[in-house]
């Protein structure tokens, strides 16, 4: 099995993860010690020089976002920890929170610094519930000691952090629904402009980043950006933490550095397909993520790599699929899946994904013809450019890349013929034409 490089997950299983001691003693501060002698545009050069970018979806470098929220005048600014995990399969952020606590506090009193801000926000999947104790016994931890609260480690500065608990809503992974449902709201979309840096949640300015980006604000800091711009790609820098799921024999999360094959994370890394069996595909970046054939997995994991495959690195998750499963079976659990968590503000989601899933299971049951295929490839175009946020535009990505990747499944399927993938007979029924 291949090394792994355990940079943000350095401390996982090697420390107590709530005693504020261990952390201490294995750097742990440091990096809020550093920040804390630098001004705010420092802060935010360093993390700049260090060219490090988001870690929760289409890869937007980090410092400007720090630098548009810095920019913004205002009696009260805010950071928001995006802890809610809701892509299937995925648990780095559970990982980090549970194994390394501090590390994300350390992050987000950094990036408080560098804007200007004096509060932040955890917020919490609900499905992490159980993880609360702890993470509020750490935080009274660390403003006992004075990392957090008043006066952070003797200075003049204050930095409080609150955590609001979600309510199982996927749709809240989205900021700007995220800061309704912060604010006791349903959780909804909200129209841009104005953006988060100029009027974000409780109508301040406000700088969001998920768990694993803050994670290595804290590491940039501690150990400088000459060091991290060691790890990784020319235009992804660092590591990245890969949940590996699905048909795989070792599921689990690893870290790795950005570019490292998926080749080699599926066979040597995690011990390749359960049982022996064909390989069928590979879904990157959660259930938003493109799904690629398995003559596609020779390619590098890396933010624009992933990107120009028509997918997303997005939150790293990496789902195997062998080769009993049906493609078009894929795409429908998909689509029900998006159905389900549309939070039913805008046409294009609301109307255009069940339309979508009636149009895939029409073609699925052998009556369809080529028309259908062009017309479902429109409808999903015309969604992924009007829906009203990230969750309509990137539930189309999946069907679409499975068109264009596996042709010779829905082909079977039009013409009534042996599904080869699940080698399953496609049984016409009769469906009102869609």
């Amino acid at each position: 099995m291949m090394e792994e490089r355990r940079v943000l997950l350095r401390n996982v299983g090697k420390i107590r993860p709530t005693e504020l001691d261990d952390y201490v003693a294995n750097g742990g501060f440091s990096g809020l010690r550093r920040a804390l002698s630098m001004q705010p545009e420092e802060i935010i050069g360093e993390i700049e020089r260090a060219d490090l970018r988001g870690r929760g979806g289409a890869g937007f470098r980090t410092h400007l976002k720090l630098k548009f929220a810095a920019a913004s005048e205002s009696d009260q600014k805010y950071i928001v920890c995006n802890a809610d995990e809701g892509e299937p399969g995925t648990n780095k952020d559970r990982v980090l929170l549970s194994g390394d606590p501090y590390s994300v506090w350390e992050g987000m009193c950094i990036a408080g610094l560098a804007i200007g801000a004096s509060d932040g926000i955890l917020y919490l999947r609900a499905e992490y519930k159980h993880l609360l104790p702890s993470l509020e016994q750490t935080l009274a931890q660390a403003e006992r000691a004075g990392f957090l609260g008043q006066n952070l480690c003797g200075s003049k500065k204050n930095f409080h952090i609150q955590i609001r608990l979600g309510a199982g809503a996927y749709v809240c992974g989205e900021e700007t629904a995220q800061f309704e449902s912060i604010e006791g709201r349903r959780g909804e979309p909200r129209p841009r402009p104005p953006y988060p840096a100029v009027k974000g949640v409780f109508g301040k300015p406000t700088c969001l980043n998920n768990v694993e980006t803050l994670a290595n604000v804290t590491v940039i800091l501690q150990k400088g950006a000459d060091w991290y711009r060691t790890l990784g790609t020319e235009n992804s820098r660092g590591t990245k933490l890969f949940t590996l799921c699905g048909n795989v024999v070792k599921k689990g999360v690893y870290e790795f550095e950005m570019g490292i094959g998926l080749r080699e994370l599926i066979y040597d890394v995690g011990g390749g397909v359960e049982g022996g069996r064909a390989l069928l595909a590979v879904q990157t970046g959660g259930n938003s993520g493109a799904i690629l054939n398995a003559g596609q997995i020779d390619m590098p994991l890396d933010i624009d790599h992933v990107s120009d495959a028509g997918g997303r690195l997005g939150c790293g998750t990496i789902l195997v699929i062998d080769g009993r499963s049906c493609i078009i079976d894929i795409i429908k659990n998909n689509l029900e899946f998006y159905i389900d968590e549309s939070c039913g503000k805008c046409t294009p989601c609301r109307v255009g994904l069940r339309r979508m899933l009636d149009m895939v299971e029409y073609i699925s049951s052998g009556q369809g013809n080529a028309w259908d295929l062009e017309r479902l490839e429109h409808l999903c175009t015309s969604v992924k450019e009007t829906a009203a946020c990230g969750l309509g535009q990137s539930a189309t990505v999946p069907t679409l890349s499975t068109m264009r990747n596996f042709p010779e499944a829905y082909q079977s399927h039009l013409q009534g013929k042996y599904c080869g993938p699940c080698n399953i007979p496609v049984r016409r029924r009769e469906m009102a034409h869609v």
